[in-house]
């Protein structure tokens, strides 16, 4: 297979910020970028509305009908069945010789789905693989019918490698957009974080902060509901971001706050562990929440006495960020594996 194969990447719509979706864009960016057919397949012909992409867009409303079907596990209907014969002519049509590649949410609807097409998994967050199967249910057949599976970290890879000792396993580094996560010095005495993840957790670290007044002075920012861009602008004002990263393929938020120059403190959520690292991060137990609040606490107060030496592991945290998963190492990996997948 060459470049003239169609690459169809099955993505979800999100009406908040996904680093997800973000990312199944930007290698649809990059393929096409370099001559492969590659496309975004959503239920609708639009683009999300919260960050910009040239990625090009194609619909299948009958795909994502028959994936809602088979994740229900009911049978279709008469009535079903012509429904879906009518989507699908107003779908792009998949051909035998076009591959799909599938997020792992969908689990073992994916092995339904257009049966003669070759089937990829981009595996962002290993944790999700079986969110799907039962443990009253044999899934082993069906998931050994994938052959390949992208995902995005070491962590990841070891995961899949060892569940799935058959497939081929292609890691790919992430690539942090420097022309908007970029170093900031101007810091404020600010901590932000973001709350749909562990939402428990954030409440618990956020009001011991607030009733023992240890806040006082500095502002506590939720991000949550904002542009690309706007987050970037709170996280380069920000001096401290707080991390609720839970058992992630790799956890893009505190990485890019890094690469703003955030001192990151809070959990690393296993795909995290290979850039939350002790030399420019603080690193807590998942959890411990009096651990986390009290290094909170100790951060506040070595910044009143030594601003400089804060300000000094958020440098180095950009530097080590934006080096290590810049868009050129990202593109350079994206690259090399599709060309192994298509030989």
């Amino acid at each position: 297979m060459m470049k003239s194969t169609k690459i169809y990447f099955v993505c979800p719509k999100n009406k908040f910020a996904s680093g997800g979706v973000k990312q199944i864009y930007r290698q649809v960016e990059i393929l096409q970028k370099n001559g492969y057919q590659a496309f975004v397949l959503h239920k609708k012909k639009t683009k999300e509305k919260w960050f910009q992409s040239s990625a090009v867009i194609k619909s299948s409303p009958f795909l994502f009908k028959l994936l809602k079907y088979f994740l229900s596990g009911k049978k279709l209907s008469f009535s079903k069945k012509i429904k879906l014969s009518l989507l699908k002519r107003q779908s792009e049509t998949i051909g035998k010789n076009d591959i799909l590649v599938f997020p792992e949410i969908y689990g073992n609807a994916i092995y339904s789905v257009e049966p003669e097409v070759r089937k990829i998994i981009f595996n962002q967050n290993c944790y999700y693989t079986f969110n799907t199967s039962s443990i009253n249910r044999n899934n082993t057949c069906a998931q050994e019918s994938i052959q390949t599976i992208i995902t995005v970290s070491e962590d990841s890879k070891n995961y899949l490698e060892y569940a799935f000792p058959k497939s081929e396993i292609h890691r790919i580094r992430l690539g942090i957009n420097h022309h908007i996560f970029n170093y900031s010095d101007k810091k404020e005495k600010q901590i932000s974080f973001m709350p749909r993840k562990l939402s428990e957790d954030v409440t618990q670290v956020i009001n011991i902060l607030r009733q023992r007044a240890a806040s006082k002075g500095w502002k506590l920012v939720s991000i949550d509901n904002k542009s690309e861009k706007e987050v970037a602008e709170i996280m380069k004002q920000s001096l401290i971001f707080l991390s609720f990263n839970h058992r992630e393929g790799f956890g893009l938020p505190p990485a890019e706050a890094m690469a703003c120059g955030c001192f990151v403190i809070g959990y690393q959520g296993q795909g995290g562990k290979e850039y939350l690292k002790a030399e420019f991060s603080y690193p807590i137990a998942e959890g411990d929440i009096i651990s986390f609040t009290k290094n909170i606490e100790r951060l506040m107060h070595k910044y009143e006495i030594d601003p400089q030496s804060i300000l000094e592991k958020g440098k180095m945290a950009s530097d080590f960020i934006l080096e290590t998963y810049s868009l050129k190492n990202e593109e350079a990996d994206i690259l090399k594996t599709w060309e192994k997948i298509l030989q």
